[in-house]
């Protein structure tokens, strides 16, 4: 079998400053991921250009100014098998001292032996706001489209509080949670609008000099259905801006649409490149 592979990764385009990538605040980087990702059913590009720079977004060493990024990943095969996938990502943002600005898209394609088997995209916009050194205040904006996840469509829109549990320097943890409203569309098309709740925490550990853990676990609940997301993620320095991201993610639904399966599981490995 003879076979192609390519795999291509351009990353993190500092737009101005020295802002730190992924944080819009001294406390936090929210996300639609939130990767928040509520960040359902995300693939591992999102994972790359959401959480590049990890130990910035938890601390309060936060830089002001305009922050950007751009990630791509590609990879083919020919021969006995014909498979594509591309991805891209890009996170723009900005962070004055108390109000950050946050903007967030990815979009990802597969093919196997010319049948589509992912297509799926995420828009999101988050502000926060510094209330202290421990808490801050924070409003979210998701939209998500998943040909073959548990819901094709997924929206939500709401507020929250959040609090800096643990900053120790090598390790920080932070939670937020707060109210909202949720509509879902099952590949039948049938729609449900609801009120729902997101729970989200963030935690981030150092190992080394030129490695770090990140663990994200989000909750989100509505009555058509509670999805429960968890990605695990390790970074490792290669060579200056460049870094290798191995990452696990599990999104379980509670009543997917029939037909659908309750859990995915998505084992990703990248290259990254940042500069901020």
């Amino acid at each position: 079998m003879k076979k192609l592979t390519s795999y291509v990764a351009a990353g993190l385009l500092s737009v101005s400053g020295h802002a730190a990538i992924a944080q819009q605040s001294q406390v936090f980087s929210n996300e639609d991921a939130a990767a928040d990702s509520v960040e359902a059913t995300e693939d591992a590009v999102r994972d790359d250009f959401k959480r590049s720079r990890d130990n910035h977004r938890f601390g309060f060493d936060r830089k002001l100014g305009w922050y950007g990024s751009v990630s791509a990943t590609a990879n083919a095969s020919a021969g006995n098998t014909e498979t594509a996938d591309v991805g891209i990502g890009a996170r723009f943002g900005h962070f004055d001292g108390t109000n950050g600005h946050d903007v967030t898209f990815s979009y990802a394609l597969s093919d196997d032996e010319d049948t589509r088997t992912a297509n799926s995209g995420l828009l999101g916009y988050d502000y926060s706001r510094v209330l202290n050194e421990r808490w801050y205040g924070y409003g979210k904006l998701r939209a998500q489209y998943d040909e073959f996840g548990a819901f094709e469509e997924d929206y939500f829109a709401g507020v929250g509080i959040g609090y800096r549990v643990i900053d120790s320097g090598s390790s920080r943890w932070r939670v937020q949670g707060g109210p909202g409203w949720r509509m879902t569309e099952a590949s039948d098309g049938n729609r449900e609008y609801e009120g729902a709740a997101l729970i989200s925490s963030k935690f981030y550990h150092r190992i080394s000099d030129t490695a770090f853990l990140t663990n994200d676990t989000d909750i989100l609940y509505s009555d058509a259905d509670t999805l429960i997301s968890n990605d695990l993620g390790v970074n490792v320095s290669i060579s200056g801006p460049l870094a290798l991201r191995a990452s696990l993610r599990t999104d379980h639904h509670t009543d997917p649409t029939p037909g659908r399966k309750h859990t995915d599981h998505r084992l990703g490995m990248s290259l990254v490149y940042t500069f901020n």
